[in-house]
C-alpha cells in the first residue's frame, strides 16, 4: 500500500475516488482465464482502497475536531492534572496525525510548554504538548484505533517483521522500530495503570462499586507456554552487531474475569469491561525477581473455572 496519503478533506472528493478506483475492479473480462488468486488479488485492492476511504473520512473528523474552540477548552480542562504551575500557552503547532490506509492529517493545534523549559538553552525544544492529542491518545502521531493494532499485532505476532507485514495489510506502514517501540510503550500504559489501582487499593483509596451485584461472573484462570530472549553473554556478532539470545519457554499464570448469563454466553456490559491479565512470576510473586523455567516452583492446582454469583 502507498505510505503517507495526503488527507484531501473533502468527502465528496474522497468518494468519487473510491468509486471511480473500485468501479474499475468490479468489471471483468477474459474471464476463461481467471483464478482463485486474480480473485484475490482484487479482493486486496478493493480492501485497501476500502480502507483508504476510511482514513480520508477519519481525517475529516479530526480535522473538524481541531476547527473547534469548544473542542479545544475541553482538552486543555482535561489535561490540567499534566500541566504545571509554570506552564502556559505557547501558540499553534502542526502536528501529522496517522490514521489507517496511511492516510496522515495535519493539524494546527495549540500548545503548551513550560516557562523555564521554553527559556532553557541545549535543551529539546519538544517539551510541551498539544492538549487535544493528549487527550484522545494521540500524542504518538496516530489515532488510538492505529496504535491499538500496531500494539496488538505488535504482541501477538512471532516477530516485529511478521507483525510489520500484518499491519501494511491491514493500511497502516510505518517503519519496524517505530512498532517496536510503540508496542512496548503501550504494554508499559497498561502496566502504569494496573500498578496504579494497585497501589490505590493497598491505600484504600480505590473506589468502590457495585457493578457485579446480583451478577453471574466468571473467574477462569489458566497457564500457558511462551518463550522469552535472554541475551547471551559476551561480544555482539561482528556482521549483525547484535548479541545472540537463549529461547527460553516460561510458563505465564493468567486470569480473566467476566459476567455471564443464565445460559453462560458473555454479557455485553459497558460499564464492566472483560478482565485481563497475568505475571510470569512465580504462584508466590515475589517482586523484582524472575523464576527460571528451569528451576521453576511449581504452583498449586487452581480450578480451571470458577463461577461466583455475587
Amino acid at each position: 500500500m502507498k505510505k503517507n496519503i495526503s488527507a484531501n478533506l473533502n468527502f465528496a472528493d474522497s468518494l468519487s475516488d473510491f468509486q471511480e478506483d473500485v468501479t474499475k475492479l468490479l468489471d471483468f473480462k477474459n474471464i476463461e482465464e481467471w483464478s482463485g488468486k486474480i480473485v484475490k488479488e482484487r479482493e486486496e485492492k478493493i480492501r485497501q482502497t476500502a480502507l483508504v476511504l476510511a482514513g480520508q473520512c477519519i481525517a475529516i473528523l479530526l480535522h473538524k475536531l481541531s476547527q473547534s474552540e469548544s473542542v479545544h477548552q475541553t482538552a486543555i480542562n482535561q489535561t490540567k492534572g499534566w500541566w504545571h504551575t509554570d506552564t502556559q500557552r505557547h501558540g499553534y503547532t502542526k502536528r501529522e496525525i496517522l490514521t489507517v490506509g496511511n492516510v496522515v492529517v495535519s493539524l494546527k493545534l495549540p500548545y503548551v510548554v513550560q516557562k523555564n523549559e521554553k527559556k532553557a538553552k541545549n535543551k529539546s525544544t519538544n517539551v510541551g504538548f498539544c492538549p487535544l492529542l493528549k487527550w484522545l491518545g494521540m500524542s504518538e502521531g496516530l489515532t488510538p484505533l492505529v496504535w491499538s493494532d500496531i500494539a496488538k499485532y505488535g504482541a501477538i505476532a512471532s516477530s516485529f517483521e511478521a507483525a510489520h507485514t500484518i499491519l501494511d495489510d491491514w493500511g497502516i506502514n510505518i517503519s519496524l522500530k517505530r512498532i517496536e517501540r510503540l508496542t512496548y510503550k503501550f504494554v508499559q500504559i497498561g502496566i502504569d495503570l494496573r500498578q496504579t489501582k494497585i497501589s490505590n487499593l493497598q491505600q484504600g483509596k480505590l473506589p468502590d462499586g457495585n457493578i457485579l451485584k446480583d451478577q453471574r461472573v466468571v473467574i477462569a484462570v489458566d497457564g500457558g507456554r511462551s518463550k522469552i530472549r535472554i541475551n547471551k553473554k559476551g561480544r555482539k556478532n561482528s556482521k549483525t552487531n547484535k548479541h545472540g539470545f537463549i529461547g527460553e519457554w516460561v510458563e505465564p499464570k493468567l486470569v480473566t474475569i467476566y459476567m455471564v448469563d443464565e445460559q453462560g454466553k458473555k454479557v455485553k456490559n459497558n460499564e464492566f469491561k472483560i478482565v485481563n491479565d497475568g505475571t510470569y512470576e512465580g504462584p508466590r510473586y515475589l517482586p523484582n525477581r524472575f523464576h527460571p523455567p528451569r528451576s521453576r516452583i511449581r504452583r498449586p492446582h487452581l480450578p480451571r473455572q470458577l463461577h461466583w454469583h455475587v
